[in-house]
């Protein structure tokens, strides 16, 4: 009688943990809609490419900037000074090449340097958070509260699908994804930058020549602005 007295408490007890705001146990159903993105295609059919014959290997990229292509995506990522950029890698040759030692600069008109932002990175810049935090001392009970500095299950889905992550292209193959860039205090971040990519390897190891991407595609009769 004492143990179904228990269990009957213990069943009350749950369903009351489970009603109250912000300590429900809720579950992401899956249900993420990936954006609807045009499709990719070899990399020397992008207006910035750069294709090395000899090697056999082509890299294009497709910055996500202006508006008519920024609003393809679900997250608002250059309000938060991030820049999305289509990452394209074609291999023509009849083995693959390795990604493994992949190296990736953004190297803007004023010659800074950085690497692209990590996963983290972009969840801390979505949330508004810095990138330091201390640690708050856990409490006994989870107290219901509004969720303040964390972003969607959503978010952080289309945070993992976009990213690049091929370690590798296979043969007569191509890859894709998006690499994020930190864009704080340039207004126009695809003029005079560049991405320097190095690190890819063929089948026996060896590196490929580097390649030196600009951001924004100028006419033939321009020429592109000077890197101080």
């Amino acid at each position: 009688m004492l143990m179904v007295l228990v269990s009957k408490r213990f069943l009350a007890w749950l369903c009351l943990v489970l009603l109250m705001p912000g300590l429900a146990l809720t579950t992401y159903a899956g249900d993420y809609k990936p954006p609807d993105l045009p499709q990719v295609f070899h990399a020397k059919t992008y207006p910035i490419h750069e294709s090395h014959d000899n090697e056999r290997v082509a890299i294009a990229l497709d910055p996500y900037f202006e508006p008519e292509k920024a609003d393809l995506l679900h997250v608002p990522y250059r309000k938060h000074n991030l820049l999305p950029v289509r990452f394209i890698i074609t291999n023509d040759g009849n083995e693959p090449v390795s990604l493994r030692d992949l190296k990736v600069q953004f190297i803007t008109a004023h010659n800074e340097k950085q690497e692209p932002a990590t996963t983290d990175d972009i969840q801390r810049r979505l949330a508004n958070q810095p990138r330091t935090q201390t640690t708050t001392p856990p409490v006994p009970l989870p107290l219901p509260r509004k969720s303040r500095g964390r972003i969607s299950s959503g978010t952080q889905d289309e945070i993992e699908y976009l990213q690049f992550k091929a370690r590798a292209v296979e043969a007569h193959g191509t890859q894709s994804g998006f690499l994020f860039f930190d864009t704080s205090g340039m207004s126009d971040p695809l003029s005079g930058s560049h991405i320097y990519i190095s690190g890819i390897r063929n089948g026996d190891g060896q590196e490929l020549f580097y390649f030196d991407l600009p951001l924004k595609k100028f006419p033939a009769n321009q020429d592109m602005p000077l890197i101080h």
